[in-house]
């Protein structure tokens, strides 16, 4: 199914983004790549977004998923000072227990009955929250909010993975009537990019959470 097709691709992505973190990370160790490379790979990641946003109803499925791994790529680029401010064993645990809380409300995602579409308005306020929150931690460096937002960004993210999921599940079905092939391809890319964005998020507050620096 393209339900399976998407997580294959978030799959894909995540080993991308893996590796390329873990050689930028050696490079930026031993001098041989320029720390000024990840600002550069963070930017060029909100453009790849804006870009596969902007596409999604031009472009084929084959140009978004281009556009997919260089963004996996950049945003292992990125995530690579993780392994700069964090301990490699608290990084392990934060994935395991990602890989562990993804699974499971994946699954109650596909296999419940219920429109988890109702839960959009919720997340969106959950979503503006962090950013808010960020945003103001920005200024204050209060270890308290950071820990709260981190706490509500699991739970946002938890119920973002079960959420999306389901969406996709339900837009496969709709659209499956019409045997738009072109279509399907589209939800499976663009539900790829949206758990991929789950995982990550889910597992940067919950590593926050565990939160051992070096």
């Amino acid at each position: 199914s393209k339900v399976r097709g998407s997580i294959l691709w978030m799959v894909l992505g995540l080993l991308i983004s893996g590796l390329t973190g873990y050689f930028t990370l050696i490079g930026l160790s031993n001098g041989t790549i320029p720390f000024l490379v990840v600002p550069v790979a963070f930017v060029l990641e909100f453009v790849a977004v804006i870009a596969f946003t902007a596409l999604t109803y031009k472009a084929s499925a084959s140009v978004l998923k281009m556009i997919f791994i260089l963004y996996s790529v950049l945003t292992g680029i990125t995530l690579s000072v993780i392994g700069v401010l964090y301990d490699p064993y608290t990084i392990i645990a934060a994935f395991a227990g990602t890989v562990v809380l993804f699974t499971v409300l994946a699954i109650y995602g596909y296999m419940t009955k219920e429109d988890l579409s109702k839960y959009r308005s919720i997340l969106i306020v959950g979503g503006i929250s962090l950013v808010i929150m960020g945003i103001i931690n920005i200024f204050i460096q209060s270890d308290g909010l950071m820990w709260i937002a981190s706490m509500l960004g699991v739970a946002v993210f938890i119920v973002f993975t079960a959420y999306d999921v389901n969406r996709i599940k339900n837009n496969v079905i709709a659209y499956a009537l019409e045997e738009d092939a072109s279509i399907l391809n589209k939800i499976e890319i663009h539900g790829a990019l949206s758990l991929y964005l789950d995982f990550v998020n889910l597992f940067l507050y919950i590593l926050r959470i565990l939160g051992r620096r070096k």
